[in-house]
């Protein structure tokens, strides 16, 4: 009987000790945020490698502690997010109980402790290594591989000291995913040093004959489309004239699930049907891929996409359009014809489009004087004001005009975007340079000959 009432009695505190803990298998933080100005916080609860992004709120209390509990179906690395207050990392791991302490005045000092006190130690540690790697300027790609072979080691040896193993292959997991895009996108490298994409034989022989990226979570994130393009720079840079159609070639030998294959294709033909056809092989990439798509419905949009494209090319007619002003007068596209036109889709809400107003600008006053060319902005704001108040701001000095409708006209899938028509209202590109590629002005001197 007291052996029967002592482990009752230890079954009861292991009970009370689970309830206050958390059920078993749950994952558990608690904390204190000093200086905290908001209510709730959020945590990412959706998977590092996944497109799709969850979150979960995080109450928290007036003196600014905070507990939160559940569980996942698999390790997380996530983040808490405190207003515009702090951010902090965390490792979402079922079974382990965490604390984070932190003075949200100097919120870059919070401290983590718990379960995984060691584990966040090396998670720290192991980000500053992949860090050097990503930023360090290799000689070669035998050079790269050598740092990754060093960084692997020595993780290894550290992991060997961290009891949890879900932690540990979280940390792989997510290590070897950094390698296989240092790996793979090796070729930004090359092309920051002028180089082509067969400029380095051992990278090419890891492309061509070991990587392996052919999964739809590599697809969602661009690493497979991000192959298949090197592929295509690949054949052009030995002198290939066939670089789409020779990517179509590749994901069908190495993708074999069909579903995942289609998906491949599907974008492969999206990015050509968004660019220009530089090697006119737009028939060709259209037959290929008409035989390879078996669906009625992607048939037809492969067709629409081939059929707007070919409106398109160099030497076809401009699609004209109306537009308007600001001050709310209409005219068309045409009207303007008579001059080379230099055409910048844009708009309000877009980043990058407003970083090259700048260089708009000073092109425009380095030809305001020249009778051939015109400079002209057309932006796709939906919000009328908010071009309006834009344009009152900036005071441009050169032609701006609000279309709506300018991106489906000229089948443009991301802005800035910039569009050159000849004089005698022909297009010569739908993809020119930018204002601030530093060949811009070479560029248009040339073609206004």
């Amino acid at each position: 009987m007291k052996n029967v009432v002592k482990l009752t009695r230890t079954a009861c505190m292991a009970a009370l000790l689970a309830a206050c803990a958390g059920h078993s298998g749950e994952y558990v933080l608690t904390g204190k945020l000093q200086n905290c100005n908001s209510p709730y916080g959020v945590i990412k609860t959706g998977s590092f490698f996944n497109d799709e992004i969850k979150l979960d709120t995080v109450r928290i209390a007036a003196d600014g502690t905070f507990r939160y509990v559940r569980s996942f179906d698999e390790p997380l690395s996530s983040f808490l997010m405190v207003g515009g207050q702090g951010f902090f990392p965390l490792l979402l791991i079922n079974g382990t109980t965490n604390t984070l302490e932190a003075d949200l005045n100097d919120p870059g000092n919070f401290r983590m402790g718990g379960d995984l006190q060691s584990a966040y130690a090396f998670q720290k540690k192991q980000q500053a290594a992949l860090s050097r790697i990503s930023e360090a300027a290799y000689a070669s790609f035998e050079e790269m591989l050598q740092a990754i072979s060093a960084v692997r080691d020595s993780a290894e040896k550290e992991l060997a000291t961290i009891p949890n193993e879900l932690f540990c292959r979280l940390s792989r997991q997510e290590r070897e995913s950094m390698f296989l895009l240092y790996r793979t996108t090796y070729y930004d490298r090359l092309r920051d040093r002028g180089l082509l994409a067969n400029a380095d034989a051992d990278y090419n022989r890891y492309m061509l004959e070991d990587c392996d990226v052919a999964t739809s979570g590599n697809l969602a994130n661009g690493l497979l489309s991000y192959y298949l393009s090197w592929h295509g720079l690949y054949r052009e840079a030995n002198g290939g004239t066939d670089p789409y159609q020779y990517q179509m070639d590749v994901a069908c030998r190495k993708i074999g699930d069909t579903t995942l294959r289609t998906k491949a294709i599907l974008a492969i033909l999206g990015d050509f049907f968004g660019g220009e056809d530089k090697h006119g092989e737009a028939e060709a990439v259209y037959a290929k891929a008409n035989g390879l798509l078996s669906d009625s419905t992607q048939q037809a949009w492969l067709t629409e996409k081939y059929n707007t494209f070919m409106k398109l090319r160099p030497g076809a007619p401009a699609i004209d359009c109306e537009w308007s002003d600001a001050e709310g007068k209409t005219s068309r596209l045409s009207d303007l014809f008579g001059k080379v036109l230099y055409i910048d889709v844009w708009a309000t809400w877009c980043g990058p489009c407003c970083a090259e107003i700048p260089y708009l600008e000073k092109l425009a006053e380095h030809y305001k004087n020249d009778a051939r060319l015109d400079i002209v902005s057309v932006s796709v704001d939906a919000n009328r004001k908010a071009w309006e108040d834009k344009l009152a701001k900036d005071k441009p000095q050169w032609k701006q005009f609000l279309q709506g409708d300018f991106t489906t006209l000229y089948n443009i899938n991301g802005i800035p975007r910039f569009i050159l028509i000849d004089k005698s209202g022909k297009i010569v590109t739908v993809d020119a340079p930018r204002p601030s590629d530093p060949e811009i002005i070479s560029w248009l001197d040339e073609k206004l000959k």
